[in-house]
């Protein structure tokens, strides 16, 4: 089993990533959220900092976790409750833990977008994005197939359901598709001024689809959870091939919260 300096993964994550050079909202806090002990051997990687995921981290042996939506998400807090369980879990654990949120979605190769839209087969005709806090979010390209097809593709590559609203026949189209991984839905207005057909995001307001039949686009809800676990994963294969470290996914979805 591989093992090296926690310094040596972070720093290495960081240079990646630009952690430091990107701006996002303040509660994300990019970056290393938690030290351990100082070696890292086993990885694991999930979307969201919850509870369950920390405790499924330290199952499979990991000590160190690799986030999208780190552990602080929530507005500032006491360390009470389910933030004292969390921050407690891991430290008995030697689990350090790190979150990087707006530096993986915009990663030209292992962000959210760029690997969703890969993975759909879109062919890259614009660099131009979305424009959030001077940060430029999400992918442009062209889908060579009908929406219903560029519908089908999605559920495989997402492993989920998706809701579709087309302007016109499913048969038609699909054409420009600007992909938003996670919660912007709200910028569908914003995407169609860059001439897109079809938007898709992981989820957003209902008010976004009457909005898109007035705007003329194609709005796809893919699920904020669902398109967002290509960065992760990556990362972790990542630090698996590059440190040879083991590495595993902990597949939360919204239903392993429900009983």
């Amino acid at each position: 089993m591989s093992k090296i300096e926690l310094h040596t993964a972070i720093s290495f994550l960081d240079g990646i990533l630009s952690v430091n050079s990107i701006p996002d909202a303040p509660r994300a806090l990019n970056g290393l959220q938690l030290e351990n002990g100082g070696t890292v051997s086993k990885v694991a990687a999930a979307v969201d900092g919850s509870e369950k995921a920390i405790h499924a981290a330290l199952e499979t042996g990991a000590d160190l976790l690799l986030l999208h939506h780190g552990i602080f998400w929530q507005p500032m807090q006491p360390i009470t409750g389910i933030a004292y369980r969390k921050l407690k879990a891991a430290m008995d654990g030697n689990l350090a833990i790190y979150a990087a949120h707006l530096p993986l979605d915009v990663h030209p190769a292992y962000g959210n977008n760029a690997l969703l839209a890969k993975a759909c087969g879109l062919r890259p005709n614009s660099n131009e994005g979305l424009d959030y806090h001077g940060v430029s979010l999400g992918t442009h390209g062209e889908f060579s197939g009908t929406c219903a097809e560029l519908e089908q593709k999605l559920e495989t590559v997402l492993g989920a359901p998706v809701q579709a609203f087309w302007k016109d026949s499913p048969e038609a189209p699909a054409g420009d598709v600007f992909i938003c991984t996670g919660g912007a839905g709200d910028d569908l207005a914003q995407a169609a001024a860059l001439g897109c057909r079809t938007y898709v995001t992981g989820e957003g307001s209902h008010w976004n689809i009457p909005l898109a039949q007035e705007l003329g686009v194609n709005l796809v809800f893919g699920g904020h959870y669902f398109t967002e676990t290509f960065g992760v994963k990556a990362l972790g294969l990542l630090l698996k091939d590059v440190y040879g470290l083991d590495y595993t996914f902990i597949d939360l979805p919204p239903s392993a919260y429900s009983h």
